[in-house]
């Protein structure tokens, strides 16, 4: 009884964020990025990781739309390409969560942390 109600409220809560983060800019999609992937890593129940990655799916779909310039000479891919990767990234974790290897989907989750720190070293000021 507890474990469901937990579950429901950490569902609740997160969807609650996913909305925040579609009403609000770039920075709110990253705060939810970074908050439901902490989430995802500490889910013990493929439900709470489930809805940790559709949050950042959403999170990552929104940033899709601003069009980022890298900072750096080098040559990179797109803002959107990236996000596209990211998007990814979390499709293919969350099938391993769906198929009941939640401990093989947090080691592929990695590369989604991967990805964003790639992100923020070609597009943070």
């Amino acid at each position: 009884m507890i474990k469901k109600t937990l579950a429901t409220l950490t569902m609740l809560t997160a969807f609650a964020l996913s909305h925040t983060a579609i009403a609000g800019g770039l920075e709110d999609d990253m705060k939810t990025l970074g908050k439901n992937y902490k989430a995802f890593n500490q889910a013990d129940n493929a439900q709470t990781a489930t809805a940790a990655l559709n949050n950042m799916r959403a999170a990552a779909e929104h940033s899709r739309q601003y069009k980022l310039a890298p900072n750096t000479t080098e040559k990179v891919s797109t803002s959107t390409s990236l996000f596209d990767q990211i998007i990814g990234e979390i499709d293919k974790t969350k099938l391993l969560v769906q198929a009941g290897k939640l401990d093989e989907a947090k080691k592929q989750g990695k590369k989604i942390a991967e990805l964003r720190d790639q992100g923020h070293k070609y597009y943070t000021h």
